[in-house]
């Protein structure tokens, strides 16, 4: 092996933390396992890889980014030196394998029901099939948590399962890519994405990923022009003011599972907290949710009043949406008090609400890797002023139409194209 290859080898060693670090010690593996000249740093790349999941990979089985399609990729990447190791007759470190077995039931958690991944915090649904496969490959049996997994908590029933943002953004290095998504959530019907976030920008230019970012694109509540979670100097890519949540709560109740969950994200800047209520119904047929803004103490109260003394007393406007997926066709209905999603299965889902708020069918994008441009859609929205110290929305997505029991959904044509 020449120096210069021996000297770039090294180097990779010595690579930026997180993924990429995790891909440059990957590759080093494999050349020292396949590679005449290089098996002198089989050994070193092995243990730097353990050394790096046992590091960055935390005791629930998650990474600082908060990233599920990230999170993929390091389980991948450590099945792959595994499975070279024992090809090549190396015994894998004991803290390699330990990681990839608790990084397999958090994946299970954030696997919707369509086999693709919750996307979140800058993270894509990753390619299909890829996630099924890595779990299949890497043999790790154990099931996905009842409880948070990486901060994300899931309910499923009968065919349908909804991931929501439980905890708060990532900060420093690891929340260069965070979203301001917290609380917000995501509904999959069998093979049908229904509910989504946009996803990242990052692929169409810096404008559409500090878009994509901000709260409005995901499928949460927002007080209008102000995330929930906000970039600190000028030009920062970091969240430096984040929502800490307050409340996460599971519970069980007569129709299915639901979550109790707060946030704090407009304290400072309003005196207001956001709770969100969600019910999943056993059969997986009925969401049931109701979203509040609330001011918790004497403090938020008086800064609330402020507040709504600057609008003239006539409350903070605020916004509910709930982001469709391309592939779903969504209408007005029942004389404008509703929104009929209709999925390619044949399925079709309702949205209603208490009467509230003004409802209204809006434009929105999907922002989907692969893809030239970001595919149009629509939102639903829900826009309203919050005039007192507590205001609550109440809201309901219910299936109205089964898939036809003669045809079998199989065929997705969402999937990116190549390039």
């Amino acid at each position: 092996m020449s120096v210069q290859t021996r000297y770039r080898a090294e180097n990779r060693l010595r690579a930026g933390p997180g993924l990429p670090r995790f891909e440059a010690l990957t590759g080093l593996v494999y050349a020292g396992l396949s590679l005449l000249g290089m098996q002198a740093l089989v050994a070193p790349a092995i243990a730097a890889l353990a050394d790096e999941a046992g590091r960055e990979i935390d005791a629930s089985g998650g990474i600082a980014t908060r990233n599920p399609e990230e999170l993929l990729e390091v389980f991948t990447l450590l099945n792959w030196a595994a499975l070279a190791m024992t090809d090549a007759g190396h015994p894998v470190p004991e803290a390699h394998q330990a990681a990839m077995e608790r990084i397999a039931p958090t994946l299970r958690a954030l696997r919707h029901s369509d086999g693709g991944l919750a996307r979140f915090h800058g993270g894509g649904r990753g390619l299909e099939g890829r996630l099924d496969h890595a779990l299949a490959s890497a043999g790790v049996r154990t099931l996905a948590p009842q409880g948070a997994a990486m901060g994300f908590i899931r309910l499923s029933g009968g065919r349908t399962t909804l991931i929501i943002d439980a905890a708060d953004p990532p900060g420093g290095d690891a929340g260069k890519s965070a979203h301001a998504s917290t609380l917000a959530f995501e509904v999959t019907s069998g093979r049908r994405p229904l509910i989504v976030n946009c996803g990242s920008g990052a692929p169409f230019g810096t404008e559409w990923r500090r878009a994509g970012r901000a709260t409005p694109s995901h499928s949460t509540l927002a007080i209008e022009g102000v995330s929930s979670s906000r970039f600190g100097k000028a030009g920062t890519d970091v969240l430096a003011e984040r929502a800490h949540v307050l409340t996460q709560r599971q519970m069980d109740t007569e129709t299915g599972h639901g979550l109790h969950l707060a946030h704090d994200g407009w304290a400072l800047t309003h005196g207001l907290s956001h709770g969100r209520d969600i019910v999943l119904s056993g059969d997986g047929r009925h969401v049931a949710g109701e979203d509040r803004l609330v001011s918790l103490n004497p403090k938020g109260r008086a800064r609330f009043e402020q507040v709504l003394t600057a609008t003239g007393l006539k409350g903070v406007p605020f916004t509910i949406r709930f982001h469709i997926h391309p592939d779903a066709d969504a209408a007005l209905d029942m004389g404008g008090t509703a929104v009929s999603v209709a999925l390619k299965s044949g399925e079709i889902w309702v949205f209603r609400h208490d009467g509230r708020t003004r409802l209204s069918l809006e434009p929105s994008v999907y922002l989907e890797k692969g893809r030239l441009r970001p595919r149009a859609t629509k939102q639903i929205v829900l826009s309203g002023l919050a005039a007192e110290i507590e205001t609550r929305i109440g809201w309901t997505l219910a299936k109205a139409q089964d898939t036809p029991t003669a045809i079998r959904d199989l065929d997705r044509d969402d999937l990116p194209v190549p390039l």
